[in-house]
């Protein structure tokens, strides 16, 4: 999660720094005082305020031990629970933070229950490699969400996140087909290699690497296909230019996300997918140019190299939240 914006850069990295002194004890009366009066100065240091505490209470929910544990007996060994059962008591452990998060950028729940209810998901910061038959694969992104559909292997939905296909369709004439909310993407190919991913304005992207594939937006009754060295932005109302292949829409499956004159803006937000916690940037330093390849899983090590590249200094005020600034 990241944040930008002009307006609220400067309260949030002040609520940020209140938040790392109080949460520090002891705590003194004087810091007390500062910081009521702080919060009382303004609405806008209120609502930054509120915000911040918001995600604090997220990330402490879903870092609570037992939950982590009773998550993770649940879905890699199936206990005795099922999802259903679970999602009741982590909509009770994380119902008062969600609220919080509800009111701010987005409600998370919803997209929690559908990737733990699917027949593949991923958590944040996770890659996940799944085997298929007649040598088909699938590799599912960072918090990511895969149903099979009719209980085929040629045939899946994409509910969130992002993911990559081979496919080797050999003597199988039946088409291989994946859908997401927007449109139906079906390859008939020998070969096929591609990647279909949710963007956060609501489209999805589709990336070819071998083969080609028919993608068809469900608003419209025409099809466009898509080429190896070929992407495109669609909604199921319109399908974008074709235009080059980015190698980041690959790469991630290697623990890679390669780059080339990015908007740190983008980038920040594209590292942000591969870890816990908000990353608050200056927008003075947003549309600095970045190109290269780095670790999606060593958020550390990028932060360090982009210091090493650009006149930015990068703040860890607490364990889930980080600022970029002018140095």
């Amino acid at each position: 999660m990241t944040s930008s914006q002009p307006s609220n850069f400067a309260q949030l990295e002040a609520a940020s720094e209140w938040f790392a002194v109080l949460s520090d004890p002891p705590v003194s009366e004087a810091d007390r005082v500062a910081w009521q009066q702080w919060l009382n100065d303004s609405e806008e240091h209120r609502k930054a305020w509120s915000q911040v505490e918001s995600v604090g209470a997220m990330f402490s929910s879903f870092q609570n031990d037992a939950m982590r544990q009773s998550a993770g007996y649940v879905l890699e060994s199936g206990g005795f629970m099922n999802r259903r059962q679970l999602m009741k008591g982590v909509l009770g452990v994380t119902g008062v933070a969600a609220l919080g998060w509800m009111g701010w950028n987005e409600t998370p729940l919803p997209r929690i229950a559908s990737a733990w209810m699917a027949d593949f998901h991923t958590q944040v910061g996770q890659v996940a490699a799944y085997d298929l038959d007649a040598g088909n694969k699938i590799w599912l992104n960072t918090n990511s969400a895969l149903n099979r559909v009719a209980s085929s292997n040629r045939n899946f939905a994409l509910l969130d996140g992002e993911a990559l296909f081979h496919v080797t369709n050999g003597s199988d004439s039946r088409p291989f087909s994946v859908t997401c909310k927007h449109a139906l993407m079906t390859s008939t190919a020998e070969n096929a290699r591609f990647c279909l991913r949710h963007l956060p304005n609501q489209g999805a992207v589709l990336a070819v690497y071998e083969g080609r594939v028919s993608l068809s937006p469900l608003g419209r009754n025409d099809q466009t296909v898509i080429r190896a060295g070929e992407q495109a932005i669609f909604t199921k109302d319109m399908v974008g230019d074709r235009q080059p292949v980015l190698a980041m829409y690959e790469s991630w499956r290697n623990g890679l996300l390669i780059v080339d004159d990015m908007p740190l803006a983008e980038f920040v937000a594209e590292i942000g997918r591969y870890r816990h916690g908000f990353i608050n940037l200056d927008p003075a330093v947003a549309s600095l140019r970045v190109v290269g390849t780095f670790p999606t899983q060593d958020a550390n090590l990028v932060f360090d190299m982009l210091e090493n590249t650009f006149d930015i200094q990068v703040k860890r005020l607490l364990p889930w939240w980080t600022s970029i600034t002018v140095a």
